[in-house]
């Protein structure tokens, strides 16, 4: 059995979730400049203490840089020069804090 599919008859295709009907599609769209007329000055837009603050450590955090790197730097020394001390006791309490910390937050 074959499904013989014809053309969409000069119509563009509808977008999924497209409501409106056929003729409302293809009716042109008004111009940018007749929505918002220019010079109307009613708009404002006010940021509260807190939002700006907020954008300011954001800019801040993104000029960080990701990797400490003069920690990495004195850690791969000590891997080097073979100086690097592991206590296996306090790796074992940071884990156990770790998890601690995760079975409160649920």
């Amino acid at each position: 059995m074959s499904i013989e599919i014809n053309g969409s008859q000069g119509r563009p295709p509808v977008e999924v979730g497209d409501k409106r009907t056929a003729a409302e599609q293809n009716a042109k769209e008004p111009a940018p400049s007749s929505l918002h007329p220019s010079g109307s000055g009613s708009d404002k837009l006010s940021l509260t203490t807190t939002a700006v603050q907020l954008r300011a450590l954001e800019d801040q955090i993104a000029e960080l840089p990701v990797v400490d790197t003069k920690r990495v730097q004195e850690i791969q020394r000590s891997l080097a020069t073979g100086s690097f001390q592991i206590d296996p006791a306090s790796v074992a309490d940071k884990m156990l804090q770790f998890e601690a910390g995760l079975s409160t937050e649920n």
